[in-house]
């Protein structure tokens, strides 16, 4: 990944998806300054400049809100602008309709969480050491792990 992509971006973007923050995060982690940029007097022209001749990988992890289609479709088109080919824009969320909101480019795949029994070994070996819960704790690791539900 680090060959392929010379800039790598991952946002958490979680309950709200706003432009101007996800734009001012790709600013900020798409550094050092490039030659030239001085010209650019806004967010959007400094990050078409400053990818305009690298492959990137975007991460946008855990949208669980998307109100505005159109901040979507704006995003697109200025990291369409990069002239590099190879790009990639990861999104992931837990909504079916999101997805189906983002995927104007690309493939669409569903995730499951683990089976029970092999979610319940991983989970119980991460929060005790020798992978055994306490009996009298059993009933509320149970209730946390139906809540995640595998994953």
């Amino acid at each position: 990944v680090q060959n392929h992509f010379p800039v790598r971006i991952w946002i958490c973007v979680s309950f709200n998806f706003n432009l101007d923050k996800v734009l001012e995060q790709i600013k900020r982690d798409t550094l050092p300054v490039v030659v030239g940029e001085n010209g650019c007097s806004t967010t959007q022209e400094f990050i078409e400049h400053r990818l305009k001749c690298k492959r990137f990988l975007l991460v946008l992890d855990d949208i669980w809100q998307f109100t505005d289609v159109d901040d979507w479709k704006k995003l697109l088109l200025i990291l369409n602008k990069s002239q590099e080919k190879g790009s990639m824009i990861l999104v992931t969320t837990r909504f079916q309709e999101i997805a189906k909101k983002v995927r104007a480019i690309g493939n669409s795949i569903q995730l499951n969480g683990l089976e029970p029994e092999e979610f319940r070994k991983l989970f119980l070996s991460y929060v005790f050491d020798d992978g055994q819960c306490p009996r009298n704790k059993l009933h509320l690791l149970d209730k946390i792990m139906e809540k995640l539900k595998g994953s």
